[in-house]
């Protein structure tokens, strides 16, 4: 006995594009959009630019944090100039400063993070962790509608 199954993938494309699921669509959107609101409590908060520097392209696929130092934060690790050790020098007319054209290395100390310990690093990972399942019954409801 055998079966032969034929698909159609123009229809099958179409049917994702129709339903939401397709990339930019209104379902991708709702789910990037939920993350990014579930992650804002989980966001290091020291001032609030970072939460408030986060931005959905248009196309909805992701969530960006724009600063210069997002990158630095969502890893939670201490980084120093290689020669000094420093994290920083501090001058009264300058404030805070590092050296011109020293890339930092990382090293194994971890940040304090304001709020912590839910404020932190890796902030939509662990909001993912604490509301995934709310996020995706909530994506199941916009589906079935």
């Amino acid at each position: 006995m055998s079966t032969t199954i034929k698909l159609n993938l123009a229809s099958a494309n179409q049917i994702i594009k129709n339903r939401g699921l397709a990339t930019g669509g209104v379902i991708q959107k709702k789910f990037t959009n939920e993350i990014a609101s579930s992650s804002e409590r989980f966001t290091p908060h020291l001032q609030g630019v970072l939460a408030g520097s986060a931005f959905i392209p248009t196309s909805g696929e992701y969530l960006e944090y724009d600063t210069p130092y997002a990158r630095y934060l969502w890893y939670g690790k201490l980084m120093v100039d290689p020669i000094t050790g420093k994290e920083a020098f501090f001058d009264q007319d300058r404030g805070f400063w590092s050296r011109k054209g020293v890339q930092k290395v990382l090293t194994e100390t971890d940040l304090n993070f304001s709020g912590g310990p839910i404020r932190g690093p890796k902030w939509t990972l662990r909001a993912w962790d604490v509301d995934g399942s709310q996020i995706l019954r909530g994506i199941e409801r916009e589906l079935n509608k």
